[in-house]
């Protein structure tokens, strides 16, 4: 990947501006500022400048930390990149800029504010939000990293990733970014501290964030990226996905046809074809089938339908996933196992389950539970939401503390690069998913198509698709504590980011704190 600007990207042809603004002079002569900030911050275009400071990170061998730098200009910036060095550490360690990734943010248009129904937790209004992702590396297209042109008083936010390498030496790095201009240069500084401690390759946290629209091997890795699984993979590639890119679960992707909306299933799969699925994808991670979706508005809710899937499913030793409630009668086969293996549930299934004590039945039962939001659920306004103009916390809260602290061992998203064609849906430019009239921004877009930077065939991330991996990066400091039986002070300080749907942080600076405090126990090992 190509980490730094060749002074010959710099005579190329210019870029789209990256601002949304309408074009206007821009001044080569005139001042830039620059600065550095955290991931969880949301940099809009108009957002006052800070002060330069060194921005300092923190991170284990094996991990992906994250930060931002933002370029602005009151004349506005010509044909500006940039550059980062290697990191320098202790005793003459280094970690090199092969492992820094370096975007550019795209700005995109909310139109129509998602729905809000809380107090607590609502949209973040109309406007533009930086979201997708242009890799340094993308050739360009209709849009392009750099160089890029800034429109006067206006942001240009770069994002840069540090993943850590797994042999990395403990202890402080310090390196440099460099923005370069028409306009000149200026530089700051970024340092990392690398913990004493390793997160696996293999997140335990499962998932299962299905491709619509690119349905690639590179799309899949970009996924694995980010600690997300694609759930559906080739058998040839299934080897290579588990042993060096970290897939933790494969769901097999026989699809009933039952929702909510058709309310009725397809017969169930020969036991035969299972099994031959299953044997062709055996690599020692869990194989499930992702079967019926939302059925409780249905007659009868399909028990029947149920019962000879599972039937089927058991016969070829795969597990069923479907997003059901929690019922009495889902909960025995007839052989004392429950119908469904993993109950993907959201907010209001959470608390119907706790309230009538299925969830507590359901798991000694042997089932488990994922976590999942889709559009807006009236009644749970509150719980963290996987809307694009909903505040950084809702995504990252989830898949981190949340998900540890409520007992999930897995999330799941409905898509992962949802747009929609038939309607000729630029997702560039037009975030919108449409239910009953209403716009839900971002719902299954997380990933942009890459055919419009000059990448065909692969995917481009969302910021929002790194806060979910940074916080499935967080489930795992939490099952390190647990593993390692280090829970003394810290166990408080993990309950407290999110006791409940109802009860959780949203001050990205105490989660930091949190995370920080963590990490610090687990380098000590104490």
């Amino acid at each position: 990947m190509v980490l730094s600007i060749r002074r010959v990207l710099l005579l190329l042809p210019l870029a789209l501006a990256a601002c949304p603004a309408p074009a206007v002079r821009i001044d080569p002569q005139g001042p830039m500022q620059v600065w550095a900030t955290g991931s969880l911050e949301r940099i809009r275009p108009e957002d006052p400048a800070k002060p330069l400071v060194p921005i300092e990170l923190f991170a284990a061998r094996g991990e992906t930390e994250s930060f931002q730098v933002i370029l602005t200009g009151p004349r506005g910036v010509r044909d500006a990149g940039l550059e980062v060095s290697d990191l320098r550490g202790p005793g003459g360690a280094t970690i090199g800029r092969e492992n820094l990734r370096l975007y550019r943010q795209h700005y995109v248009e909310v139109r129509e504010p998602s729905p809000s129904l809380g107090n607590t937790n609502r949209s973040q209004g109309a406007g533009w939000y930086p979201d997708a992702l242009i890799p340094f590396d993308a050739p360009g297209g209709r849009f392009r990293a750099i160089p890029v042109d800034v429109n006067p008083g206006r942001n240009q936010p770069f994002w840069i990733d540090v993943s850590v390498p797994r042999g990395a030496t403990p202890g402080q790095y310090s390196g440099t970014y460099r923005i370069t201009a028409q306009n000149g240069t200026l530089e700051g500084q970024f340092r990392l501290f690398v913990w004493n401690f390793e997160l696996p390759l293999r997140p335990r946290l499962l998932s299962f964030v299905p491709l619509w629209n690119t349905k690639t091997k590179a799309a899949r890795l970009e996924l694995l990226r980010h600690r997300l699984m694609p759930g559906r993979v080739e058998p040839a590639e299934v080897r290579e996905l588990v042993n060096e890119h970290g897939l933790n679960s494969i769901d097999l992707g026989f699809w009933s046809g039952a929702n909510a909306q058709t309310c009725r299933a397809r017969p169930a799969p020969p036991v035969a074809e299972l099994a031959a699925a299953r044997a062709a994808r055996e690599t020692g991670v869990p194989i499930y089938n992702f079967a019926f979706d939302e059925l409780d508005a249905c007659p009868n809710n399909l028990l029947p339908d149920i019962r000879a899937w599972v039937t089927n499913l058991r016969a070829a030793g795969v597990l069923h996933l479907s997003t059901l409630h929690p019922r009495l009668e889902l909960l025995d086969d007839g052989n004392g196992k429950p119908l469904v293996d993993i109950f993907a549930i959201n907010a209001e299934m959470y608390e119907e389950a706790q309230r009538n004590g299925l969830w507590e039945r359901a798991k000694a039962k042997g089932s488990s539970f994922w976590y999942y939001t889709a559009l807006l659920n009236r009644d749970t306004p509150f719980a963290p939401q996987w809307l694009l103009d909903y505040s950084p916390l809702n995504w990252r809260i989830s898949s981190g503390f949340l998900a540890y602290n409520l007992g999930f061992s897995g999330i799941l998203g409905w898509a992962a690069d949802f747009y929609d064609t038939s309607r000729g849906q630029d997702p560039w430019t037009d975030v919108r998913y449409f239910n009953a009239g209403r716009a839900f921004n971002g719902d299954g877009l997380w990933f942009y198509p890459g055919q419009d930077v000059g990448l065909p065939g692969r995917i481009v991330p969302s910021i929002r698709a790194k806060w979910l991996r940074d916080g499935i990066e967080d489930y795992e400091y939490l099952r390190l504590l647990r593993d390692r039986g280090l829970n003394i002070r810290v166990g408080t300080v993990a309950e407290e980011m999110a006791r409940s749907f109802r009860d959780w942080q949203k001050d990205p600076a105490q989660l930091e704190a949190a995370r920080r405090s963590i990490g610090e126990v687990l380098h000590q090992g104490r």
